[in-house]
């Protein structure tokens, strides 16, 4: 006789089927993505991961398109909204956001390619995505410049971590080829790259949490002072005296676990990085 932790072909009264949820199976999938690649999930694989026949899955979640909405709303379900300080200025709410929803992709980089494509279609996904309506909003922008603002700030975010999360998994490979600047340097003639060499020699790479704030702090002065009123943003608290540090911490670290809050995606239609343009046309 087989016991209930031996093996499972699905049926009606195996152990490890019943206890199987929507949450485990989500939660089993992003470790095989963040773990082997996003290329390794499909739903035999989860099944074995698992222990369970693959089509026990299917009890819990209809198919691999609803697999990865879990994605997207288990990773913007990590940002933590309480970090949001609505006495700070608008600029230093809106660094905050930016940080905390890097760290919830960072958190989770197998599933980068789904949530640069995949939409923000629930409650929890869409929870941050009210939230940095509603700052906008306050700031003066109009409803058009709003969601104009929150697809603009998902998609630089989105797009610098991805390079981020390759550039460290191809680190090690450029190291081990001799493809470092320094190598680099020593290739390039100095009449004929004069700044190249000037930046080598005496200036020095910041990191990538640090030039990540800079963009940061770059995209929403640009935003603010393009589509704001002004007034929203010399009101609060004092700069940089938000609840938490950002721009020399460790890039990687995980966001907090919990509510939702800080960045998402919205629209009706385009990938999870906030959207591809929604919306009924120009404001008035």
């Amino acid at each position: 006789m087989r016991s209930k932790n031996a093996g499972s072909n699905g049926g009606p009264g195996d152990g490890r089927r019943s206890r199987l949820s929507r949450e485990v199976i989500i939660e089993t999938a992003l470790r095989i993505v963040d773990e082997e690649g996003y290329g390794a999930l499909s739903m035999r694989r989860l099944g074995a991961k698992l222990g369970v026949d693959p089509m026990a899955v299917y009890y819990h979640i209809p198919g691999k398109s609803a697999l990865l909405d879990g994605f997207v709303e288990t990773v913007m379900g990590s940002i933590d909204l309480s970090l949001d300080d609505p006495a700070q200025p608008v600029e230093e709410r809106l660094r905050v956001a930016a940080h905390v929803y890097r760290e919830a992709l960072l958190a989770h980089p197998g599933a980068l390619p789904v949530m640069a494509v995949r939409p923000l279609n629930t409650p929890t996904a869409l929870r941050p995505v009210e939230l940095l309506l509603g700052i906008y909003r306050q700031t003066g922008f109009s409803p058009t410049d709003a969601l104009a603002a929150v697809n603009i700030f998902g998609r630089f975010i989105l797009g610098v971590v991805l390079l981020e999360v390759q550039q460290l998994k191809d680190a090690g490979m450029v190291e081990e080829e001799g493809k470092t600047y320094e190598a680099l340097l020593g290739s390039l003639p100095p009449e004929e790259f004069p700044l190249m060499n000037e930046v080598f020699q005496s200036g020095k790479f910041i990191g990538l949490e640090a030039e990540f704030d800079r963009g940061v702090r770059a995209l929403i002065s640009g935003l603010c002072s393009q589509f704001g009123s002004g007034r929203q943003s010399r009101s609060g608290g004092q700069p940089g005296s938000s609840r938490r540090h950002y721009g020399g911490g460790r890039p990687g670290s995980a966001a907090k676990s919990g509510g939702s809050g800080g960045s998402g995606g919205a629209g009706k239609s385009g990938g999870g990085h906030w959207s591809n343009g929604a919306g009924k046309g120009e404001d008035k």
